[in-house]
């Protein structure tokens, strides 16, 4: 008996130094050595094509049954150079089709429109998504609200965004005493008004800093970058406690955070709108910069294009490139590298529509529909706000450029107005708000000038 369990024993473990080497055998008879990290894994939908970044898949829930991996445009270091390699459809093991999604509201009828009539739907349209989602209807408020959240909610609106402040000394058993007022929510920021207990602005004695981290910006320069999307002027006032300052200070010293390796997007975003592509600084390093060498910086930084992350890296260099345009300076080295970048993303990005002409929650690594309104409003508005700020106008006109826009609108028009701010996660904020002010930014290239979204009645304080 002891002799029989033995040699069963010995057999096992032959087997399993068989079965080892025979697996280790095919895969490395079958894949090239840089196609190792994307091997397929059974019983799972193909793991995301591995590009450049790090690519995080712990949201492994966003991924359904018929959704197309795909590849990005990327470059590639050859021979000393950063070379452009073109995006490409990835090859997968057949998926199972994934269900009928529900037809949108009206998306039949403005299909059946001819342009005119899309255009004038559009516009109307948006109007009354703008207006049916301010942060005063959304309950938004200084006592709940981190400023980060207050930054998000002010990006569609720009200077005329509002926030409701509560009043502190009211009594609860009082109906007619004012609960409280509506202030520009600019103002709450760069006077450095608590919200949530939290403040933006700081200073080292010598100059102004914005925070980063939670409750604060979600990476550098933010508000200057929200600043510069809303057309304010550089002398708008900053306070911190009785010291007056004003924006400018504030990009001063974005100018000196300026450092290798760091996310520059919306560092980019900000200086190209508040200076000149001849402009150079010193840095805290005393290291020389200017928005050429801010540019190269970005196309050598990885990125997680399955992120927002991706998104900011083309506002970037999309700001850099309009700079340079706008002065009629030459176009060429670094700048002339990222121009082709964001062309080239303007075909992918198209390419990889969903059937809604929107996009996945995955940004850009798969293609495919998610029913979920929040988690398409996250990439699809990110997506969408860096589209139609980068396109040429005649581009804005482009159908699937308007049935995105269109669809967007449907998809934010899904939210019920019984929602609150308070009821969503911070990315759920996040995905509202970066839509709405997508929806703002297309608004404004194709129609003009934004109408007052917020209503006249409510009293507003101006603190600008």
């Amino acid at each position: 008996m002891k002799t029989t369990l033995l040699f069963k024993t010995i057999l096992a473990f032959a087997l399993c130094g068989l079965l080892f080497a025979e697996e280790e055998y095919t895969i490395s008879e079958i894949l090239e050595p840089e196609d190792m990290a994307e091997i397929y894994v059974p019983n799972e939908v193909d793991a995301p094509a591995k590009i450049i970044p790090s690519v995080k898949t712990e949201e492994d829930s966003l991924i359904l049954p018929g959704d197309i991996p795909v590849k990005p445009p990327k470059l590639m270091q050859m021979d000393g150079q950063l070379v452009l390699v073109q995006y490409s459809s990835r090859s997968q093991k057949q998926q199972p089709a994934a269900p009928p999604a529900p037809e949108l509201p009206q998306q039949q009828d403005f299909n059946t429109m001819n342009e005119t009539e899309r255009l004038e739907t559009l516009q109307k349209s948006i109007q009354a998504v703008l207006r049916a989602n301010t942060g005063n209807r959304r309950g938004m408020n200084m006592q709940n609200h981190t400023p980060h959240d207050v930054l998000l909610m002010s990006l569609p609106y720009g200077a005329d965004a509002r926030v409701f402040r509560p009043n502190p000394n009211v009594d609860p058993r009082d109906r007619n005493a004012p609960k409280g007022d509506y202030i520009y929510s600019m103002g709450v920021l760069c006077w450095n008004m608590p919200c949530n207990g939290k403040t933006l602005l700081r200073s080292d004695g010598t100059k102004v800093i914005a925070r980063v981290g939670s409750g604060y910006q979600r990476q550098p320069a933010m508000l200057a970058a929200a600043m510069a999307m809303s057309h304010v002027v550089p002398d708008y006032e900053l306070k911190l406690g009785n010291n007056a300052y004003t924006l400018a200070h504030l990009i001063a010293s974005e100018r000196m955070a300026v450092s290798k390796g760091m996310n520059l997007s919306m560092a980019l975003v900000a200086l190209s709108f508040y200076g000149e592509s001849k402009d150079q600084w010193k840095n805290e390093l005393d290291e020389t910069w200017d928005i050429e060498k801010m540019v190269t910086n970005e196309l050598n930084r990885s990125l997680d294009q399955g992120t927002p992350d991706v998104t900011d890296w083309l506002l970037g260099l999309t700001a850099a490139v309009k700079l340079y345009e706008s002065e009629n300076r030459p176009v060429r080295g670094p700048l002339a590298l990222a121009k082709k970048q964001l062309q080239t993303y303007h075909d992918f990005v198209l390419s990889i529509q969903n059937d809604r002409y929107l996009w996945h929650p995955k940004f850009f690594l798969y293609k495919g529909f998610n029913p979920n309104a929040f988690e398409t409003m996250y990439s699809s508005g990110h997506i969408l706000r860096w589209l139609v700020y980068s396109l040429p106008d005649k581009e804005l006109q482009n159908p699937q450029v308007v049935r995105s826009v269109m669809s967007l609108t449907t998809t934010v028009n899904r939210v019920k107005p019984e929602t609150m701010a308070n009821a969503m996660s911070p990315k759920e904020l996040e995905g509202l708000a970066v839509s709405l002010h997508a929806l703002s930014v297309y608004y404004q290239r194709t129609f003009g000038e934004l109408p007052n979204a917020t209503p006249a009645a409510q009293q507003t304080v101006a603190v600008r």
